[in-house]
This record gives C-alpha cells, sequence and structure tokens, in this order.
C-alpha cells in the first residue's frame, strides 16, 4: 500500500480513535473532555485567567467563555475581573467545583488505567514519540498553509 494512503488511514483512525476517546471520557468520568480540561486546570493552578485557560485547554475564548457561564450558572466556578488588570477576567472553582473535581478524579485514573491496558511502557513511550511527531508536523503543515 502507498505510504500516502496508509498516511491517510491512520489520521482517519486516529480521528475515529480520538471522538471514541471522548465519548468514553464522558461517560466513565461524568465530564465532557472540553469541561475536565477546564475544571482540571484550575484544580491544579487555582485561579486562571480566561486567556491562559483558552490557551491551555486549546480552546478558542468563545468556547471557553460557554463553558465557564455554564460552570457558574452550576456554581462550580466564580469569575471576576482581574485586580491589577482589568482586560482579564479570572476564574476560580468553588467549594462546589473543587467537591466535583474531587469526585471525578478517581473516575479519570480508573480511565487511564482501562484505557492503557494492554500497552507495555515500550509501546507507551514509541505512541508518544509518534504523536508528537504528528503534531510538530501538523502545527508545521498549518503554518505553511497560513504563511
Amino acid at each position: 500500500m502507498p505510504k500516502q494512503q496508509q498516511g491517510l488511514q491512520v489520521i482517519q483512525h486516529m480521528g475515529q480513535t480520538y471522538r471514541v476517546m471522548q465519548s468514553a471520557f464522558s461517560s466513565k468520568v461524568g465530564h465532557a473532555l472540553p469541561r475536565w480540561r477546564i475544571l482540571l486546570a484550575l484544580h491544579e493552578n487555582g485561579q486562571c485567567s480566561q486567556k491562559h485557560l483558552a490557551e491551555r485547554c486549546r480552546l478558542d475564548p468563545a468556547s471557553l467563555t460557554r463553558q465557564l457561564q455554564a460552570m457558574q450558572k452550576l456554581g462550580w466556578i466564580s469569575r471576576a475581573v482581574d485586580a491589577d488588570d482589568n482586560r482579564l477576567t479570572n476564574a476560580t472553582l468553588t467549594a462546589t467545583g473543587q467537591a466535583v473535581v474531587n469526585e471525578a478524579l478517581p473516575r479519570r485514573a480508573q480511565f487511564f488505567d482501562e484505557s492503557l491496558r494492554g500497552l507495555s511502557g515500550a509501546d507507551i513511550d514509541t505512541l508518544n514519540r509518534v504523536l508528537s511527531v504528528l503534531e510538530a508536523n501538523f502545527v508545521r503543515a498549518a503554518g505553511e498553509r497560513g504563511g
């Protein structure tokens, strides 16, 4: 099979695998992956600007704002203008939000354990290396097109 056709199959398979992983993550952990990324970032870093959250969670600012608004309505986060820079809005987990994260963390750990079952440490290292190469290639390709 030609390399280009093999590559197409790999990219399609990777996309399909990612969609299945997102669905399984949501089902097992109880949160959609974009929402979970935000919750985890706030759990790990404390108060964060929305700009920092968008970069860390790899979400466009409009998507992030919608997620934060929904979580604020649930009482999981609070948002306030930064005291030092009124151009920034900061988000922080509330006690309720911290409890939501604490409850989900064991399910997340179990999800990872189940997801990696059957893979050796060497398999995981190889997969990480290959995915890093692909990510760098994607970034380069996007830059070449936009430049």
